[in-house]
């Protein structure tokens, strides 16, 4: 029988169901027929599944074809807001999402029960230039859900649904079903038994596990080629910028419905090589207790046969490792609480261990209104920012900068940070997109401030000096607002103005000769504004993201003893290319260049990085591959 036969009987199966010859349904106009969908009864014993379809960029996705795979099979398009809505029986599901010009690595088991409406919100990554017959073309058809017609014969589903299911786009790592067909099947010139000696059937069943590992589980990541460098400010773009090759990687898979795991790591090579790495797992963000927890390990060296330059920043390794978890418990809708506890270990520091813990409440009280309180105690070691995982999405850079104490031979001491901040926010409309303006009042008490001190060795454009200038108490408020300027760009505005008393610590005297700008005393009144951009270009798949931060007492580098309003900055920029160097995966050039020394959304003290003085210019350059 030829090969299209089964699939006319399938489509005649559809005709037959879909259209009825002289009932109300369908009626005859001479030898044409008006189409009418089927129509599926919700029963008592059904339940639902919505949710949001967003690109990378968060941006609500249309056109995205949501199919459900199980007791029947059935599918939804999302509209221009991302939304979609899928009425299922009760039973076990496999969930997929598809659209032309989009990478989906998306593909979650979930239970539908009984009245029961779950929630899923799904992330797209806009590709560039796609050849048409790469992958399903889901983007320009639009279909109902409809029941499985199943043939009978060839033991597939020939509806238009599962004839684009058969051709979803497979993650790089799952597209090897022709491997997992042939490549432990026994032998024909090897001799075995009926059944095989123990020691065949443990080698075939390890192997045959370890390929279904690979080829079944949905992995999703990246992998980074990455140059980074400094310049110094003091010594300008003739400074030796000293580049460092850094290859990252981040890949990770889903846990049933659970949720799922992460893992992240780089490594660096040269005179200061370094590594790191990240052990994570995460609840679905949509559970009553959206928990994480996560482990990390940090290690620095330097090259012996290269050592010169460094023998007096350091004489050891140093490793830095921590422990984390974090819950955010919805106790009714309205009401979050979310707390959660870092311990860390610096083997460098007086007394390495740490104990970060925090916690939170969010309530929302009128429509669109929410109050907001936080507390927490944050430990931070001089070079954290160097060890730490960022909070902020992007690739995790292995340590690349040495430090030392100022004063010499005294010990690193540990900043502890306690914070406490109330605050209000309202929405402006409606949806995913609409306005924010928020306002909070907090307060912040810092022991053993540190100060990081840039351009004392010119050797060195990547070396710095920490010391302590003393304690501080902050007393502040702040005020923000976060629109969508339009659907390709998003802008935020963070302002903040606070009152500052300083107590003297004890080696203040290294700092009045070195940097006297970092010493405050007395009362201080400090304002600071922040601007983000977010901007995405659709057309040419590029992303840029700008931060800029002004502020009217950074410390100086000219010796000055009075601080300075002045600015700092963050360019990144991701331009996808039109190419595929693996099947399923993209291509992106990543660009950043950045004077500020550390993350302003990370949760840091107030004075960090107003202490920090003359920080490098820092570039980073390179490649990365998602699959």
């Amino acid at each position: 029988m030829p090969r299209h036969v089964p699939t006319l009987v399938g489509i005649a199966s559809l005709v037959s169901v879909a259209f009825i010859p002289g009932s109300a349904a369908a009626q005859a106009s001479g030898n044409q027929l008006r189409p009418v969908p089927v129509t599926t009864q919700a029963s008592a014993r059904s339940g639902r599944v919505h949710g949001i379809v967003k690109d990378d960029g968060g941006q609500p996705v249309g056109g995205v074809a949501i199919v459900a795979m199980g007791a029947t099979l059935a599918s939804a398009r999302s509209d221009s807001s991302g939304r979609f809505s899928l009425a299922l029986p009760a039973g076990e599901y496999i969930l997929r999402a598809t659209r032309d010009g989009y990478i989906s690595t998306f593909r979650e088991p979930v239970r539908v029960q009984t009245s029961v409406l779950l929630e899923r919100n799904i992330t797209l990554v806009r590709q560039g230039a796609v050849p048409p017959l790469s992958r399903a073309g889901m983007g320009a058809t639009v279909f109902d859900p409809v029941l499985v017609v199943d043939d009978g014969e060839s033991g597939h589903s020939h509806s238009e649904v599962a004839w684009r299911l058969r051709r979803l786009t497979r993650t790089v790592l799952r597209d090897g079903s022709a491997i997992e067909a042939t490549a432990f099947e026994p032998s024909e010139s090897r001799p075995s038994t009926p059944h095989g000696s123990l020691f065949d059937r443990a080698i075939e069943g390890s192997a045959r596990a370890a390929t279904t590992f690979f080829t079944k589980t949905d992995f999703d990541g990246q992998v980074n080629f990455l140059t980074t460098g400094v310049f110094d400010a003091a010594g300008g773009w003739l400074a030796r910028p000293d580049p460092r090759g850094v290859a990252y990687f981040a890949f990770g898979a889903p846990v049933g419905s659970h949720g799922d795991w992460d893992v992240r790591g780089a490594i660096s090579t040269g005179e200061r090589s370094s590594w790191v790495f990240l052990g994570e797992f995460r609840a679905p963000a949509v559970a009553a207790h959206a928990f994480r927890v996560g482990m990390s390990y940090s290690a620095q060296g330097y090259d012996p046969r290269n050592s010169g330059r460094l023998a007096a920043a350091t004489t050891d390794a140093r490793n830095v490792s921590g422990i984390y978890g974090y819950d955010r418990w919805r106790i009714r809708r309205g009401l979050t609480v979310d707390y959660g506890l870092r311990v860390d270990r610096y083997d460098y520091v007086e007394a390495p261990e740490f104990l970060s813990p925090s916690a939170g409440v969010r309530a929302d009280v009128l429509w669109g209104t929410s109050i907001t309180a936080r507390a927490s105690r944050r430990v931070i070691a001089p070079g954290a920012e160097e060890f730490l995982p960022p909070d902020s999405p992007g690739p995790w850079l292995p340590p690349e900068r040495t430090f030392r104490s100022l004063a010499p031979g005294a010990p690193f001491k540990a900043e502890r940070v306690h914070h406490v901040e109330l605050g209000v926010e309202q929405r402006l409309g409606r949806g995913e997109h609409a306005s924010v303006v928020s306002l909070r009042r907090f307060r912040q008490h810092s022991t053993d401030q540190i100060a990081t001190l840039f351009g004392l060795d010119a050797s060195n454009a990547g070396h710095y000096y920490v010391a302590s200038p003393g304690n501080v108490n902050v007393d502040g408020w702040g005020a923000g607002f976060r629109t969508p300027v339009s659907e390709r760009l998003e802008a935020r505005l963070d302002y903040s103005v606070a009152a500052a008393n300083w107590r003297d610590g004890r080696h203040s005297w290294a700092l009045r000769r070195s940097a006297p700008s970092v010493l405050r005393t007395g009362p201080e009144r400090i304002h600071d504004v922040t601007t983000t951009l977010n901007a995405r270009i659709p057309e040419t798949s590029t992303r840029v993201t700008l931060v800029y931060r002004l502020n009217s007492a950074f410390s100086r580098d000219d010796g000055g003893r009075l601080p300075v309003a002045d600015g700092r900055f963050d360019v990144q920029v991701h331009q996808a290319l039109p190419y595929q160097p693996l099947r399923g995966g993209t291509l992106e050039v990543l660009f950043a260049v950045r004077t500020l020394f550390r993350d302003s959304r990370e949760m840091v003290g107030f004075y960090d990085e107003l202490l920090t003085v003359a920080p490098p210019l820092r570039v980073t350059g390179g490649f990365q591959i998602r699959f």
